[in-house]
C-alpha cells in the first residue's frame, strides 16, 4: 500500500513540476522579440533553441544579431564565425558581413540598435 502512495506522490510531482519547467521559446516568439527591440529576451529565447538545436544557423545567426545590439561583441563573433562555416550560402555570406563588421570596429563597441535588414530563411528542423 505504500509503495502506491510513494509512486502516486511521484506522479503528482512531476505533474506539479513540469509545466513549471519553461519550454524553450518559439522560434516565432523570438523573432518577434528581436523585431520589437527586445534583444536581451530574444537573446535569451534563442540560447534555449539553440540548447535543444546547436546545429540549426538561422537560430545562431538571430542570436548573433541580438548579441550585436546589446554590444556583447565577443558572443556575437563566436556566434558570426560559426554560422559562417556551417550556414547555408546565404547565411554564410551575411555572418561573413556581420564579422566583418564587428573586426572594423576599433573602439569595441556597438551602437545599440536594430540591424536594417533582416531576411528569412527557411529551416527545417
Amino acid at each position: 500500500m505504500k509503495k502506491h502512495h510513494v509512486v502516486g506522490a511521484l506522479a503528482l510531482l512531476l505533474i506539479a513540476v513540469l509545466p513549471a519547467v519553461s519550454a524553450p521559446a518559439s522560434y516565432g516568439q523570438a523573432v518577434a522579440d528581436y523585431n520589437a527591440g527586445k534583444y536581451q529576451q530574444a537573446a535569451s529565447e534563442f540560447e534555449a533553441i539553440k540548447a535543444q538545436y546547436p546545429t540549426n544557423a538561422l537560430t545562431r545567426y538571430y542570436l548573433a544579431l541580438c548579441r550585436q545590439a546589446l554590444g556583447h561583441l565577443d558572443k556575437a563573433k563566436q556566434e558570426y564565425d560559426w554560422v559562417s562555416q556551417n550556414g547555408d550560402a546565404n547565411l554564410k555570406g551575411l555572418a561573413s558581413q556581420g564579422l566583418a563588421r564587428l573586426s572594423g570596429n576599433r573602439t569595441g563597441s556597438v551602437q545599440a540598435g536594430k540591424v536594417r535588414k533582416i531576411l528569412e530563411f527557411y529551416a527545417d528542423w
